[in-house]
């Protein structure tokens, strides 16, 4: 082989080599955009049902909440467009919105700290004492917080609730229908523990306390005849079923003043019945409460464990799965669910997320989770499994995320767009494309509401649609009244075409009254182009700028950098 033929083989060679250093015309990078963990979910815009819970990954991470905060509408379960429905959120309370006014007291501990325990409905004053201390969610039943008792023997009551005048316990009042409830998990159930009391003057009392595993409940000088003459009834009401140590359990007393039947519910089943009548059975004269003066609520006084969601209505609660008010006349109304987590299941959305170019392909997504349980015979949620990057998130107990992504080229067009669901780690339809895209993720319970999925990142992968590399060795030879223009292609695979910038200032391209229009100039994919129309004697500077096929429309081209700036001035070169 001569010298010479080598000479152009190895140019070949050098050349080709120094494009492939500097070409994106190989495969594109992918680059990826990441929710939580050491990022945080600042991404998340909506949420419904959902929270974020701490000290049990090493980040924070999203898990149902116990607390209801909001609605879930069939389309947004199903990620299906609703606009602006699918995060529609209003005021409630848990799972039984209807029965707000018939709330008197709504004490939920899910204040930071026991001295800011306080009445949401604002009628009862409270004061707490040292022997009762806050826990934070993964503790509480419902909420971010619950109330821990210390078993407290003295004479400082952990916590105190004064009526105030406007409520159902006032001073002095004939009292019709009534609820009580609340949950309990205790440390021991040792005889004699006290977890909630009533007293007034003229030693009256209604008396919860702990014996032989059980609830006993004691009304005592409560209940008066409708002459008012005499001594009140004492009525005794024990539960029947053993209550589990360091398990939660709801129990609930009400009162329905047509009939005289007072019951005691322990997670929604009727555990005994007691008529309020001189009979001591249904039919005769009715007994109904009538307050005496200086009457208070003690929670927790001779109690060790944990209470959470003490509530009082003027109404009368049905068992579960009655509509609330159906064939019931005015005083009933449906028992509250009892379960953990919402049924219906909670939801979050991002806000639309920029990946910075036109029409970049979201290539897939990956997520990172498991699902988080009770830990029975203990105060805590625990990690039962974990997913990293692939697949379904479906588990053993029903419990599960679906997820869901939409991508458009406007941020504030997202309404018009519809989900599409989407499994992590597999690839993503070729129509998620566009400078903007969102991702939301449906979380449901396990079957008995007693489990939740836990979220700890979601990683969006794509293909962002860089915009192709400047032409090279851009030339400007000046003609009469003319610039023509001359550079090497783009060496990205993807340019569809080239912009000629110009303008009568060095970097500054707004240039006007050339014969193809204003600047820029669409060249298409040419290389060479002869500019018209411009004024001999003015110095004219250029950069042209290559674009790709991403653009639908002239004004939607995608043009990358510009090259280096080249100038020329036309002349008349004759007569």
């Amino acid at each position: 082989m001569n010298n010479s033929l080598k000479s152009a083989l190895t140019a070949v060679v050098l050349y080709s080599f120094s494009l492939g250093l500097t070409s994106p015309a190989l495969a594109a990078a992918e680059a990826s955009l990441l929710l939580g963990l050491s990022a945080g979910w600042q991404g998340v815009e909506n949420r419904v049902q959902v929270e974020e819970l701490e000290s049990l990954r090493p980040h924070r991470v999203l898990a149902l909440s116990s607390a209801w905060t909001g609605s879930l509408s069939e389309g947004a379960a199903s990620g299906k467009n609703q606009d602006e429905e699918i995060m529609a959120l209003y005021a409630a309370w848990r799972n039984f919105p209807a029965q707000e006014p018939a709330v008197d007291l709504a004490l939920s501990f899910d204040e930071a700290s026991p001295d800011r325990f306080k009445d949401s409905r604002g009628r009862y004053q409270v004061q707490t004492g040292p022997a009762v201390q806050s826990v934070n969610g993964p503790w509480a039943r419902y909420g971010p917080g619950a109330a821990l008792f210390l078993g407290n023997r003295g004479t400082s009551a952990p916590v105190t609730i004064r009526p105030g005048s406007s409520a159902l316990f006032a001073p002095g009042r004939s009292v019709r229908d009534f609820t009580l409830e609340f949950w309990a998990y205790p440390n021991a159930m040792e005889n004699g523990e006290q977890l909630l009391s009533w007293t007034a003057a003229g030693n009256q009392r209604i008396f919860c306390e702990a014996l032989r595993n059980r609830l006993k409940w004691t009304f005592q000088e409560l209940f008066h005849s409708p002459g008012g003459g005499g001594s009140g009834l004492t009525i005794v009401l024990e539960g029947r079923t053993p209550l589990v140590p360091r398990t939660w359990s709801h129990h609930l007393i009400r009162y329905n003043a047509d009939s005289g039947l007072l019951e005691y519910l322990i997670n929604g089943k009727i555990e005994n019945i007691a008529y309020t009548s001189a009979s001591g059975g249904e039919g005769g004269d009715v007994y109904t409460p009538r307050l005496n003066r200086d009457g208070a609520f003690v929670l927790g006084g001779r109690f060790s464990g944990i209470l959470d969601e003490f509530r009082i209505y003027n109404r009368v609660i049905t068992r579960p799965g009655r509509t609330a008010l159906e064939n019931s006349g005015r005083t009933s109304l449906d028992l509250p669910e009892l379960a953990k987590f919402p049924r219906s299941g909670g939801r979050i959305e991002t806000r639309a997320l920029d990946l910075g170019e036109r029409n970049s392909r979201v290539l897939r997504i990956e997520a990172a989770g498991g699902r988080l349980s009770q830990v029975r015979g203990q105060r805590r949620m625990a990690v039962k499994n974990t997913y990293a990057g692939r697949g379904s998130f479906r588990f053993p107990d029903n419990s599960a995320l679906q997820f869901f992504i939409r991508a458009g080229e406007e941020p504030y067009q997202f309404s018009r767009i519809p989900w599409i669901p989407i499994v992590p780690g597999e690839p993503a339809p070729e129509t998620v494309r566009g400078r903007y895209v969102q991702v939301a993720a449906a979380f449901y319970p396990s079957g008995d509401c007693e489990t939740t999925p836990y979220l700890e990142e979601i990683r969006i992968v794509y293909d962002k649609n860089e915009a192709p590399y400047p032409p090279s060795l851009v030339t400007a030879r000046a003609l009469d009244g003319a610039v023509e223009l001359s550079w090497r292609p783009s060496p990205d695979e993807d340019t569809r075409g080239y912009l000629i910038y110009y303008g009568t200032t060095s970097g500054v391209y707004y240039g006007e009254g050339a014969q193809p229009g204003p600047s820029p100039v669409d060249a298409g994919n040419r290389t060479s182009l002869r500019i018209e129309g411009l004024r001999n004697g003015t110095l004219y500077f250029f950069a042209l700028a290559a674009y790709d096929g991403s653009g639908r429309r002239p004004e939607e081209l995608h043009p990358g950098k510009f090259s280096k700036e080249v100038s020329a001035r036309p002349l008349r070169m004759n007569q």
